[in-house]
């Protein structure tokens, strides 16, 4: 496992999953940020960081719940017989997505403000914002020339 390709992976694809959510609530006028939301969750169930870091919680949660995805996503391709590319990541993101909308279905219950968006409409953009994620990890993966299963087979041979 390259740690640090991993990381620029889950950075460069939470960074784009991201942008695409806050296009289409700029374009829809609706809130679909996820960091903002997960302000909302983190702050609702008291959960919070102090000082500077008050502000940036939902973002440093929403990169750090990438990272989690990246390394399954690699730790499947490269302990089973699941074949890194195209296909396998577009499979990866829809199953994250409705990892994701079953996520935020039971965390969105959690605290008793809520933030106000339109959740069908919300679990429709970010299931499609975990395919573009799943897919940016299958590119980040193809420009470091890194592929999961042959890297294992470095290691053995």
């Amino acid at each position: 496992m390259d740690i640090l390709k991993i990381m620029i992976a889950a950075f460069s694809a939470t960074n784009i999953m991201t942008t695409f959510s806050y296009l289409i609530s700029v374009t829809y006028n609706k809130l679909f940020k996820e960091p903002v939301m997960l302000n909302y969750i983190l702050n609702g169930v008291g959960i919070s960081l102090n000082g500077k870091l008050k502000k940036a919680e939902g973002w440093i949660a929403h990169y750090i719940i990438g990272l989690f995805f990246v390394i399954i996503y690699e730790s499947i391709w490269r302990y089973t017989d699941i074949k890194f590319g195209w296909i396998s990541g577009l499979a990866f993101g829809a199953v994250s997505g409705g990892i994701g909308i079953l996520g935020w279905h039971l965390i969105y219950r959690l605290p008793d403000k809520k933030p106000v968006a339109p959740l069908r409409d919300y679990y429709l953009q970010l299931f499609l914002a975990h395919i573009i994620f799943a897919c940016a990890v299958v590119v980040a993966f193809k420009i470091f020339k890194y592929d999961p299963v042959q890297h294992i087979q470095d290691w053995s041979g």
